[in-house]
């Protein structure tokens, strides 16, 4: 400011905050040796309305006395008489009537030493290109306007706010870096409960309102709020959003280049700040035309097979015929992924049209009036998931959950109070209220439901589906459904490990005098298998058919794949292994259903250690930090065999809890909690969970994660006589031993390897590693590649962190 130039045009588009801007300037101090004067020209100034504005502001600042019709000529002869320097700022240059006069403004500024003119306008006007071409100009357009974080925080300053980098970085990023949005947003913003920055939309919305409702903003206006509706929006979309081609070429101009829209792979989208002020905007100011949006963009989603974003423009358009399609068609998938919007859908819709969709009132009635994943797991526990055990229907009451202990056993009476029999809640009669073909079709959906949690790796979810659709089947003497329903609920529990009660669902499901569906003709000879193979019984795995096998079955034969080659790899058969992983290369993990990518790579993982490929192992869990129980046996184990003791340790300390209701996992968590306790020191906490681990092999009969670790480990802490020494050597357990490798041990990096270990912690370069140890840079990587090797890593980050873990660094 200390040198501002003859001229300075701001150009930008209303709102942007070009006027707060200049009087910031004005302000700021930096310019208070100088007499400034503001003129605001009002729509369709004259040009001889300019300069007689200009001449009452030189008045008003004392430069000159009033004459009776002043003109440039006058204004002039003023500025010829300056004694100091003057900066004068004409605002909304774009209302004049007549251009012309942009070019005296330009001659004024160079004819003038001590003048300084400031222009602020909308649009492109002469002054843009004469004043560069004139006169020492600066132009400043929406690029230069735009907000950094710093300049934000130097905002939030004034304003009197705090805030924090990343919360004033995603402030800029939500508004596009308008200024006067986000200086709307920050006089809107407060600290949550959890002190986090919450910005209310409100102000936003309310000047994205008063830029929209602009005269000059007539064309514009519709464009812009219809291409936020979408969100993304990609060029395709804009034949559902504009029936004139000329507002279709002005929306692609837009995409292409408005500095609001942030554009990648073919979209382009509003930042979410501002595309939330400008939907509001349309929802308030046009609902019919934002409903109608909303309903084009739903259907046009729908045939893209996008039924997740079809629902959420459909509810916005309270289009409840289309609501009532899309779920019927994606009820499944739409229910166990985004139930929270199948929930809203639900108790929005009206409820006659709920009441005519069978699926619709199972979603109500059976899965969205409870916590499933609670119930399911609160009902496994307490045994409620065997044939002929009355499950509840409706959801659990505070009495029924509290007769639960937190370790899963009932206490006294809990069986009474959770068969209904002591709480009046669970025999209210719902049954008989709804059509005929409702009822009809329950057990069906409750069984495609639950394939749906069983695909989507939730096998405790699924157990209580299936077995819920056995019941309401058998309630309603559909045979053919219930032995459906029985056969997928004893392959749902042969894969938790469950193999006892799976056996029995199997023999239930033999009773009913039907034929088997296709669903059983895979499941059943799956879950012989799945039992078969995890009391270690040698037995031939099920092939599955190869043709005419069901699309929403094809998952199940995939899984039983995986399953015989987690049996061959115990077994030490592991050309299989790879022959089966080969097989699935060709496959799309997009494509795959979850439980199916999460047992491959679990597979993976396996095959890698068993292997001796530690580093592979390690790489191939990289990223894979979540919470279902395939991922964390992988990790626990691969923790185990690195000898990082303490990370195995951690990744198991819940093994107990997983146990009641994933035997198969809680056995390999436990075991593997057992010898890493052990080879720690730590001999109690060895001997209490290999304690656990044979009495849950003795109540399930699972016995295969016995040959996950090493044999030696459990006979150290199991001593001779005990108990469990007896299970160890009985068969099928007496004389196995795991096929992994012995964990790697500390004394397993040479000398050699140590010197550039402890090099690795500098973070040089290998040439320089290599200078210091007088070796060679490639004798550097070789080291480099069998410490990583050894370690079970693929970066020097991960080779220090594990370093560090097995105390092989003293820092």
């Amino acid at each position: 400011m200390r040198h501002l130039p003859p001229l300075v045009v701001l150009r930008a588009p209303r709102g942007f905050g070009k006027t707060s801007t200049v009087a910031y300037w004005l302000r700021s101090g930096a310019l208070d040796d100088r007499t400034a004067l503001w003129l605001t020209l009002p729509e369709h100034t004259t040009p001889a309305e300019l300069w007689a504005a200009m001449h009452a502001s030189l008045v008003s600042v004392g430069l000159t006395e009033p004459t009776v019709a002043p003109d440039r000529g006058a204004v002039d002869q003023v500025l010829r008489q300056l004694g100091r320097r003057l900066v004068v700022v004409v605002d909304g240059l774009h209302n004049l009537t007549d251009h012309a006069v942009d070019a005296e403004l330009v001659e004024l500024a160079q004819a003038h030493e001590l003048v300084h003119l400031v222009v602020l306008t909308r649009v492109d006007t002469p002054i843009v290109s004469i004043g560069p071409a004139t006169v020492d100009t600066t132009v400043l357009g929406v690029p230069e306007l735009l907000l950094t974080t710093a300049e934000a925080r130097l905002l939030a300053t004034r304003l009197g706010l705090s805030a924090e980098e990343d919360e004033l970085a995603r402030l800029v990023a939500d508004y596009a870096g308008w200024p006067a949005l986000v200086r709307a947003a920050l006089l809107d913003t407060r600290r949550g409960p959890d002190g986090r920055l919450v910005t209310e939309p409100a102000g936003a919305a309310r000047y994205v309102s008063l830029i929209l409702a602009d005269p000059e903003q007539q064309k514009w206006g519709p464009i812009v709020r219809a291409l936020a509706v979408p969100g993304p929006v990609q060029r395709d979309d804009l034949p559902v959003l504009f029936d004139d081609p000329e507002q279709r070429a002005a929306a692609e101009l837009v995409m292409a280049s408005s500095f609001t829209m942030v554009r990648a792979n073919g979209y382009a989208v509003y930042p979410d700040g501002l595309r939330t002020a400008i939907v509001e905007n349309l929802r308030t100011e046009d609902p019919e035309r934002y409903r109608e949006l909303n309903e084009r963009v739903s259907r046009r989603r729908r045939r893209q097979q996008r039924p997740e974003e079809a629902l959420r423009y459909a509810m916005r358009a309270e289009s409840w015929p289309l609501v009532l399609a899309i779920l019927e068609e994606n009820w499944a998938q739409l229910l166990r992924r985004h139930t929270g919007q199948v929930t809203a859908a639900v108790q929005a819709m009206p409820r006659e049209l709920v009441a005519s969709s069978p699926r619709l009132v199972v979603a109500r009635d059976y899965v969205l009036d409870r916590a499933v994943a609670v119930q399911a797991e609160a009902a496994l526990r307490g045994g409620l998931l065997t044939p002929r055990a009355r499950i509840p229907v409706g959801s659990m009451t505070t009495t029924q959950r509290l007769a639960l202990r937190f370790d899963g056993t009932p206490t006294f009476g809990a069986e009474d109070i959770l068969l209904g029999r002591l709480d009046s809640t669970l025999t209210s009669g719902e049954h008989g209220q709804h059509a005929p073909h409702v009822e009809r079709a329950v057990p069906e959906l409750l069984t495609q439901w639950a394939l749906s949690l069983l695909y989507d790796n939730d096998g405790v979810g699924a157990v209580y589906g299936f077995a819920l659709a056995c019941q309401e089947a058998e309630r309603l003497g559909d045979a053919p459904a219930a032995r459906e329903a029985a056969s997928a609920t004893a392959l749902a529990m042969a894969l938790l490990g469950h193999i006892r009660v799976a056996e029995m669902w199997t023999e239930h499901a033999a009773r009913f005098p039907v034929p088997p569906s296709r669903l059983e003709e895979v499941a059943e000879p799956l879950t012989l298998a799945l039992v078969r193979g995890l009391r270690m019984e040698e037995t031939p795995w099920p092939e599955p058919p190869q043709a005419g096998l069901e699309h929403g079955l094809a998952p199940l034969a995939a899984l039983s794949r995986v399953a015989a080659a987690f049996a061959d790899i115990l077994f030490g058969r592991l050309e299989r292994v790879r022959a089966e992983l080969q097989r699935r290369t060709g496959d799309h993990e997009g494509e795959q259903e979850e439980v199916v990518r999460a047992s491959v790579g679990a597979l993976q993982v396996d095959l890698a250690l068993a292997e001796g490929r530690i580093d592979r192992a390690g790489a191939l869990l990289v990223g894979t930090h979540g919470g279902d129980s395939w991922s964390l046996a992988s990790r626990a184990r691969h923790a185990f065999y690195v000898g990082a003791y303490a990370e195995a340790l951690r990744l198991t300390e819940q093994a107990a809890s997983h146990a009641g209701t994933r035997p198969r996992v809680g056995l390999e968590l436990l075991l593997l909690h057992a010898c890493a306790a052990w080879r720690s020191g730590q001999r109690e906490a060895a001997v209490d969970h290999l304690a656990n681990a044979v009495s849950i092999a003795a109540d399930t009969g699972v016995l295969s994660p016995f040959i996950t670790v090493p044999r030696a480990d459990l006979e150290a802490i199991a001593p001779a006589g005990s108990w469990a020494r007896e299970l160890l050597d009985q068969p099928p357990l007496a004389g196995t031993d795991t096929v992994f490798p012995e964990p790697l041990r500390a004394g397993q990096l040479s000398v050699a390897e140590m010197r550039v270990l402890r090099e690795l912690r500098a973070g040089v370069p290998l040439a320089h590693i290599g200078r210091r140890l007088y070796l060679s840079e490639s004798t550097v990587k070789t080291h480099v590649r069998r410490i990583y090797r050894k370690l079970g890593v693929s970066d020097r980050a991960h080779a220090l962190e594990r370093a560090r873990e097995l105390s092989l660094l003293d820092d």
